[in-house]
């Protein structure tokens, strides 16, 4: 195995890391910037060098990872007889998969040293993972199973064995033709385990025939839906080629959607794969084939009738609505007006309307890194399709909710882009167009908070009115009379560009100071520290639900936090849009755009002596009011996860609608805050 600079890197980290001084998997993976599973992957194939250094690499759970010299006549052992694959290190999870799969893939009950001897895991190891192992199956309505002196074996319907390892092998992306665009460094695990369980069946001539049947029939597809097609297809013969056949499916009735079209491509599937097999050709073998065209996120929906096909857009079209403004509660701002938003939910939700009536459980390969990287933003999501589900009449998955998530992280991205603060900039330049013209798109590649909003010659800067620019940027020295200006040369090298930037953030940071609570704080604000006792009032006596936003809102203007025409367009949101600021059985969150007029991340809660309806026929009539000012796409979220937390418990709230005086409320607060104060 070629040693590549990271794991030259990693040798040297250990090495100079002092002997029985250990370091975690998540130390060394935050030195070299890598993921866990690229670490431990690379601790297996760096032991050969070490070993020819004398050294030996030391593991032990709960203390870590170090090196130390070999010892005089000891010897080091290498599963040589194991395939290279066999080195890498496996998590938790995935050692379940590898369960999972090689008991499947096998046609008698296995004994634990067999297993553990497939996995090269020791028998105690083997033990601790089946619990996780059972829980994993349980969830995908199968069996584990077990009896002494006969083994371990799993037990269900084949259609739930056949879902279970395509769900398995759908955590990634794989390589079917074998070109390794993948690098086999960073190569899932999950792929592995598939090009061993599939290595008996022609994948690459699945392949080509899924891609070829989809761009006849001219459907749109993405990557995930090949590889889930191609995956489906291979469990599918594999199974059948054991003799495991489908002998009843569970309840699946395909009454529209295209359900004609449907029929007539899966009967077409069947009939090419009978060459492999004959028992593709089954009405039930094809109906599991129609099954997972649903799963496969393709779109049908050009095969409709232009009736249902309407039908079908306009529900996709209120769902995405629906969904939208229940999230806006939570985001602080106003995002009907993202069309791409709108377009890209109502475009994913045709499909899923159809997945979630017929229980189609869509795998998502994604969902533990959206879970992670936008741990909030799917609190949002999860919480905003419960409109969605009551609509339907059926439950989401998380794998649903995880790609509804993507949707929202792409808008909140799109308005970040479009809300960046720019200075505006008067470019003279002396040296010709030519020269301007590359000076001010070197400028506006590398600073893209600059706005060039005219360029012009030496001769023509007297006429331009300076007031109308934060800044001039000059190729030629030039005084000027209360106007910052920059002297710059006409083409910069890297260096001038640097020190450019350090002078240009000085003048950025003039105009544009941080704002309290967006700027180093980012991040570290929670509940406790904006839900303070000056911005919470309690028996507060109001008419009508105008006079409960305005009294929340007058205790934000009150610490300075927004301007008073924040609360005029909180009112003036609920009159355009309706009551979905009411989120909950008498919870309100009034709120508005940044921009109009919040000046911090900023909370306070009104509890009224008196409810008052806000028009909402499920949540009426409100007693709880908790306004909200939020200064971008994302800082408060933490503290609305928090606040998410208080309202999700039925006591908490009982303890809230209990509370005597502002010092209940804070207790009850400060056990929803995260962060430890130093």
């Amino acid at each position: 195995m070629v040693l590549n600079a990271r794991r030259q890197e990693l040798i040297k980290l250990l090495e100079t890391n002092a002997y029985h001084v250990s370091l975690t998997i998540d130390q060394i993976s935050g030195i070299l910037g890598v993921s866990r599973r690229t670490v431990r992957y690379d601790l297996d194939i760096i032991g050969d060098e070490l070993r020819k250094k004398g050294l030996i690499l030391c593991k032990k759970a709960n203390k870590g990872i170090w090196v130390e010299p070999v010892d005089a006549g000891q010897s080091t052992v290498k599963a040589s007889h194991l395939p290279e694959y066999r080195e890498y290190v496996l998590s938790k999870k995935e050692r379940c998969h590898a369960v999972i799969v090689n008991m499947l893939n096998c046609q008698t009950e296995l004994s634990l040293e067999q297993l553990a001897d497939k996995l090269v895991v020791s028998r105690s190891t083997l033990m601790a993972d089946l619990e996780a192992v059972r829980e994993y199956l349980e969830k995908h309505n199968l069996s584990l199973c077990s009896k002494r002196g006969l083994g371990l074996w799993i037990q269900g319907e084949e259609e739930d064995v056949r879902k279970v390892l395509i769900s398995i092998f759908a955590t990634c992306m794989h390589d079917f033709d074998g070109s390794q665009y993948i690098s086999e460094d960073a190569c899932p695990y999950e792929a592995i385990l598939f090009r061993e369980y599939a290595q008996d069946v022609p994948v690459k001539e699945i392949a080509r025939y899924v891609i070829e049947v989809i761009e006849e029939n001219h459907l749109p597809y993405n990557d995930f839906s090949i590889n889930y097609l191609v995956l489906s297809l291979t469990v599918q013969l594999k199974r059948l080629t054991m003799e495991k056949q489908i002998t009843k499916l569970s309840g699946h009735i395909f009454d529209d959607y295209g359900s004609a079209f449907l029929n007539r491509l899966s009967s077409k599937i069947a009939t090419h794969f009978s060459r492999y097999h004959e028992y593709f050709r089954n009405s039930l073998e094809v109906a599991f084939i129609t099954f997972q065209l649903l799963c496969s996120k393709i779109s049908f929906l050009s095969q409709l009738e232009e009736r249902q096909k309407e039908t079908a857009t306009q529900l996709a079209f209120h769902l995405a609505e629906t969904f939208v403004k229940s999230c806006q509660t939570w985001l602080g701002d106003i995002y009907s007006d993202d069309e791409e938003l709108m377009y890209g939910l109502a475009l994913h939700l045709q499909p899923a309307i159809q997945r979630a009536r017929y229980g189609i459980q869509l795998t998502n390969p994604m969902l533990p890194q959206i879970r992670d990287r936008y741990r909030e933003l799917f609190m949002i999501a999860e919480n905003a399709v419960k409109e969605i589900e009551e609509r339907l009449g059926t439950r989401l998955s998380e794998d649903e909710i995880g790609y509804l998530t993507i949707h929202l992280g792409g808008a909140i991205e799109r308005k970040k882009i479009r809300e960046l603060k720019k200075l505006k900039v008067l470019l003279i330049c002396g040296n010709g167009i030519g020269t301007a013209k590359l000076l001010s798109i070197t400028l506006k590649n590398r600073m893209p908070y600059l706005d060039i909003a005219r360029v012009v010659s030496v001769y023509e800067w007297k006429q331009q009115d300076l007031a109308h620019f934060d800044l001039v940027i000059s190729t030629v020295p030039l005084k000027m009379k209360d106007k910052a200006i920059l002297h710059v040369s006409p083409i910069l090298s890297e260096a001038e560009i640097a020190v450019i930037e350090n002078q240009i953030q000085y003048f950025y940071n003039k105009k544009f100071t941080p704002v309290e609570g967006a700027g180093a704080k980012k991040g570290l604000l929670d509940l406790k520290d904006v839900l303070l006792p000056e911005v919470i009032e309690l028996d507060v006596r109001v008419d009508n639900w105008e006079e409960a936003i305005r009294a929340a809102g007058k205790l934000l203007v009150k610490i300075d936090a927004v301007e008073e025409a924040y609360v005029d367009s909180m009112v003036a949101c609920v009159n355009n849009m309706g009551p979905y600021i009411v989120i909950g059985p008498g919870i309100a969150m009034p709120h508005s755009r940044p921009e109009d007029g919040v000046k911090k991340i900023c909370l306070s809660m009104v509890k009224l002596a008196n409810a008052v309806p806000f028009g909402s026929l499920k949540n009426d009539p409100v007693d709880l009011v908790v306004a909200f000012g939020a200064v971008d796409s994302d800082s408060h979220f933490q503290v609305l996860s928090e606040l998410w937390q208080i309202f999700s418990d039925p006591s908490a709230m009982q303890r809230l609608r209990d509370s005597r005086d502002k010092q209940e409320v804070l207790a009850l607060i400060a056990q929803y805050s995260v962060r430890v104060d130093e």
